[in-house]
């Protein structure tokens, strides 16, 4: 997901060449991941786990897109869509049927598929289906999200240390339906919902910077919500690119491209996480084969 996003935003943003690098490592990760689950035939298919099959289905939208920007040939998001996009509908009724355990973002990764599929619909011409997706998010998805927030305020719940990067979560939906907004309904409804969006993602990420801080500095354990704080960023650094598009203001698309750095930042930072827990895991099973 967050290595795609950045290739298509390098890619965007006129560094076609450095995205064609972070497309080449999407494309590897997706292919690591299809051995995983031919192999080992999990995550099963189950309510309790639409987390991680939601993160599958919007790293393929995002892949096809990634390749689409860095190449023009809209069948890699065609594919990406008919894959992922359509699927994600699967996945997030599937998520719908069940939650478990106590309130927390991760609930919402399933739900929010069809938002970031949307916005490849609008780009193919499948203006129908992105807006039905648009609106099914919020009605299943949304509503996840200002529970969970309101859990929290009540004390009902928390974020503990390990899990800091989900605060980015919500973030997502705001910067992925942002964008979508400028694409998928007349220019004034576009930019109205922008102006109303983008400070609650604002202050959204905020509230995930003073998690992913806290995470980052116990050095907590390397897990894959490290990489929560990765796609999130990247759907705003892409909505308010798409409203310097449709407002033709440029001021948005350098607000974009400071977003861009900081998910290009958050990435490198997940990197030499995985990588000190890879190389410890590495020495401790040859300390234990010896």
């Amino acid at each position: 997901m967050g290595t795609s996003i950045i290739a298509a935003l390098l890619a965007i943003h006129g560094q076609t060449a450095v995205g064609l690098v972070f497309a080449v490592i999407g494309t590897g990760i997706l292919a690591v991941t299809l051995y995983g689950l031919a192999r080992y035939r999990s995550p099963r298919f189950l309510p309790e786990y639409m987390g991680p099959w939601g993160m599958f289905a919007m790293g393929v939208i995002s892949l096809g897109s990634a390749w689409t920007a860095i190449s023009g040939d809209s069948l890699y998001q065609l594919i990406g869509y008919l894959t992922g996009g359509l699927g994600g509908f699967i996945i997030a009724l599937n998520q719908w049927r069940k939650f478990v355990g106590s309130p927390n973002f991760q609930w919402g990764l399933a739900l929010v598929v069809p938002m970031v599929a949307a916005t490849n619909a609008a780009q193919l011409g499948f203006i129908g289906l992105g807006r039905f997706g648009f609106i099914l998010v919020w009605i299943i998805g949304v509503p996840v999200f200002v529970y969970v927030y309101f859990a929290l305020m009540r004390r009902r719940t928390t974020i503990p240390v390990l899990l800091g990067h989900t605060a980015w979560i919500p973030v997502g939906v705001v910067g992925q339906s942002t964008a979508a907004a400028q694409l998928l309904f007349p220019q004034g409804f576009g930019l109205a919902y922008a102006t109303v969006m983008l400070p609650l993602g604002a202050a959204a990420s905020v509230f995930a910077l003073y998690h992913q801080f806290r995470t980052v500095r116990a050095w907590a354990p390397y897990n894959p919500a490290w990489w929560g704080a990765t796609f999130p960023v990247g759907t705003m650094s892409l909505g308010t690119h798409f409203v310097a598009v449709n407002a033709q203001m440029p001021i948005f698309d350098l607000i974009s491209q400071i977003f861009l750095g900081v998910l290009i930042f958050n990435w490198c930072l997940c990197v030499v996480r995985f990588s000190f827990w890879f190389c410890q895991s590495y020495r401790t099973g040859k300390g234990d084969a010896k």
